[in-house]
């Protein structure tokens, strides 16, 4: 009997580590690993701790075991800790996609972290900047920056943050439609069909819908993560008193474009959306909660 118990987790165990392989990927991309730099092929086996890195032009896909998706844009560098599920994230374009039954991710930039469970995000490194783009959500996207603020995303919604704090004191919208149809890391020819796919198209969806009633959902960081931009700048940290609960969304987009915060997409309070075209989300009164970043992490890899 100690026997069969000893087995069944060390199988949980096993499980929980997960391997992670390169099922995908485009030109130039390598891995280091104790400072050795070796260029990656099809299948490979990424281990704990061994970072990814790409070049000019060039994309990769992880897959893990558990179904869950990284995909990392051109000029990025990106490492995994499989046994504490982390995912560090030190320059580049990244998306992260995942079932909501399998154990939660969290991912770390230099300016914030996120845990991440049945969710497809991207994230963009620049500098001391960080974006982050929800493409569909079922559970909500924690996100902390660095002074220990949390706040928590939901379908369609984005942030960007520095190393001082978050830039603003709600999300900014994010148009689904452009972001999934900008980035080579949803467009790239050869790319199989995300697990979360059905999910996002319904955000999309639901957002098309919005759109034919006068709404908009331009933001910065579409803009920022499709590269259509040459600056990661971002706006001053958002530092008005007053609760956070209760305060309005700075305006989407600018000019004669720019929308209100009531106008903003939210799948949950607005009528005019289709409720069955938007992925649900599960409410908690204690919604999973992403570790601030510290000085703990230890030292780069790879040095």
């Amino acid at each position: 009997m100690r026997t069969l118990i000893y087995l069944a987790i060390l199988a949980l165990s096993t499980h929980s580590a997960s391997a992670s392989f390169v099922s995908f990927l485009k030109n130039n991309v390598y891995t280091v690993q104790n400072t050795n730099k070796v260029t990656a092929v099809l299948n490979d086996k990424i281990e704990s701790d061994t970072q990814v890195g790409t070049g000019e032009q060039s994309m990769c896909e992880l897959s893990l075991d558990d179904k869950s998706i990284t995909r990392i844009g051109a000029n990025a560098l990106f490492s995994f800790t499989k046994q504490e599920r982390l995912v560090k994230c030190d320059k580049g374009t990244f998306l992260v996609s995942k079932d909501p039954e399998t154990e939660t991710i969290t991912v770390t930039t230099g300016s914030v972290t996120a845990a991440i469970s049945g969710s497809t995000v991207m994230f963009d490194v620049k500098d001391d900047a960080t974006h982050i783009a929800v493409a569909e959500t079922t559970t909500g996207v924690v996100v902390t920056d660095k002074n220990g603020k949390s706040m928590t995303l939901q379908s369609g919604e984005g942030i960007s943050a520095t190393p001082n704090g978050m830039t603003s004191s709600t999300p900014q919208s994010i148009d689904v439609k452009d972001l999934t149809s900008s980035s080579p890391l949803f467009t790239e020819k050869g790319l199989p069909p995300l697990a979360n796919d059905a999910l996002i198209k319904g955000v999309a969806s639901a957002q098309e819908t919005a759109k034919a009633q006068g709404m908009s959902f331009t933001s910065e960081i579409n803009d920022i993560v499709a590269n259509r931009t040459t600056t990661s700048n971002v706006p001053d940290i958002d530092t008005a008193a007053g609760s956070e609960a209760s305060a309005s969304p700075a305006p989407v987009g600018s000019g004669a474009g720019a929308i209100s915060g009531s106008q903003q997409f939210n799948p949950q309070l607005n009528p005019l959306l289709n409720p069955n075209l938007v992925p649900p989300v599960t409410s908690s009164p204690n919604p999973l909660q992403a570790t601030p970043i510290g000085t703990d992490l230890g030292p780069p890899l790879g040095r």
